[in-house]
């Protein structure tokens, strides 16, 4: 697909995907196709069975893991990773160097990976969510579970999407008449938007995984989704009462082992999604670790990052590895440990666990003054870590620890520490002198593609691009 076909191009070919996914995951299985209006492109209408919505379903998550360093498989971690003070890029590369320098052109081919895979995913839960309640044969326990797993993946592609581009066009159907010229939406409403989609699907899910793996979501998806929705919005107790739910549910903890939290059968799991390929885990464990002992990493933590680590942190020797090429040392990101692999495979991208649960209620409890609950939460954490205990403090002291247990907990995961320094105001502060002089307060947003901008003229583009 050619970026210059743009925005609402990106969507309406989800359709065909989403076929595609069927076809291949129930042969000779079709639709009840319903004429479309002659400027839609056809896609589901109508489920005819149990099995085809199914399929549509988890075509997604094929869909999704399909492609390297796009959104939700990689892109998402990697790109605001160099944003901010983790990562840097050891080799000149110009899909890289502008998120490295904050100097992000407008038709630089590193935001399709993140903006135009995010739509397709909503587009394609948009077509799923639809079918199912056109359906009238589709099972009414699986049209819940399906329809609150498809909301659940639309809201988190918003997520991503208004944390990174701020206003956001609001995608909620496959109508082309209403997607074809969106304008955007306020941050504000999209978050709306993500709090109601989440609190739909936590009524819709069970709280049993469809699967045997958490690669499908299940009602504590959406509640630890939800309670990130709420700390991004500063409702500090709608955000403690889901973290609690999720952890006082017994289904997960956190694992002691630091180098088994990423393993396929990871209690600390939320939701993970397995790969599809026959060559790799994960994108992260094949960008990040080199092909051999003596070739350099391609991205490698920062100094900065380095020396955030207090003495004795086995984050650092463990989600770490250190090596020195051509004289040169580099510690390259090892949460992942398998560069390449054929099935049965060991690790899985892991999109939310418990330990963010835990800091996510820590923060939620300091700003409701409940400090010594707070400071439970973030001990849990730092034991896993080989640390001792954070004694009581002011709450400003409290919420500088937990920004720093964030900061090493979560490196080069998702875009946390991107997503944090900007939600806590402390971008400006943190970065301007990092990547003086490139840096300045608009870039942290980044900016729309520019062909969608082409495309669409009620797209307009964020300040400083």
């Amino acid at each position: 697909m050619k970026h210059a076909y743009g925005y609402i191009v990106h969507l309406l070919c989800t359709c065909t995907l989403i076929i595609c996914s069927v076809l291949f995951f129930v042969s000779c299985k079709k639709f009840i196709t319903i004429p479309p209006p002659e400027t839609q492109v056809e896609g589901i209408k109508v489920f005819e069975n149990d099995q085809a919505a199914i399929a549509a379903v988890t075509g997604l998550y094929s869909q999704i893991m399909q492609s390297n360093l796009t959104l939700a498989n990689g892109a998402a971690t990697l790109y605001p990773a160099l944003s901010a003070d983790e990562l840097y890029n050891t080799a000149p590369n110009v899909d890289y160097d502008g998120f490295r320098t904050n100097q992000i052109i407008a038709d630089g081919s590193g935001l399709p990976r993140l903006w135009s895979f995010g739509y397709r995913y909503s587009y394609h839960a948009n077509a799923v969510i639809e079918g199912l309640q056109a359906s009238p044969v589709i099972t009414d326990s699986l049209r819940k579970q399906l329809t609150g797993e498809m909301l659940l993946v639309r809201a988190f592609s918003h997520l991503l999407l208004v944390n990174f581009f701020g206003d956001i066009p609001l995608v909620a159907s496959t109508s082309f008449q209403e997607n074809e010229a969106l304008p955007r939406t306020l941050s504000a409403i999209v978050f709306e938007k993500i709090i109601a989609d989440l609190l739909q699907a936590k009524q819709l899910l069970s709280e049993a995984y469809p699967t045997a793996s958490r690669s499908r979501p299940n009602k504590w998806t959406a509640s630890s989704l939800l309670a990130r929705a709420y700390l991004y919005t500063g409702q500090w107790a709608l955000a403690e009462t889901e973290a609690s739910a999720i952890i006082n549910s017994g289904l997960y903890s956190v694992v002691p082992v630091l180098n088994n939290v990423f393993l396929s059968n990871s209690n600390e799991a939320i939701w993970q999604i397995s790969s599809v390929s026959q060559s790799l885990n994960t994108t992260e464990g094949n960008i990040f670790i080199p092909s051999s002992a003596t070739t350099r990493p391609a991205f490698a933590a920062t100094d900065q990052l380095l020396t955030a680590f207090e003495p004795n942190d086995l984050r650092k020797t463990n989600w770490l590895k250190a090596v020195t090429i051509s004289n040169q040392p580099y510690s390259y990101p090892y949460k992942y440990k398998v560069r390449t692999g054929a099935p049965p495979y060991t690790e899985y991208n892991i999109i939310i666990r418990l330990a963010e649960i835990f800091l996510i209620r820590a923060e939620a409890r300091t700003m409701l003054n409940n400090t010594s609950a707070a400071l439970q939460d973030i001990n849990i954490i730092r034991s896993r870590a080989g640390l001792p205990p954070v004694t009581a403090g002011t709450n400003a002291e409290l919420l500088a620890a937990i920004a720093q247990e964030r900061r090493l907990e979560f490196m080069f995961e998702w875009g946390h520490r991107w997503i944090d320094l900007k939600r806590t105001g402390a971008i400006d502060n943190v970065l301007g002198p990092v990547k003086a002089p490139n840096w300045q307060s608009t870039d942290s947003l980044y900016p729309i593609p520019k062909y969608e901008l082409d495309t669409n003229p009620f797209l307009i583009q964020n300040p400083g691009y």
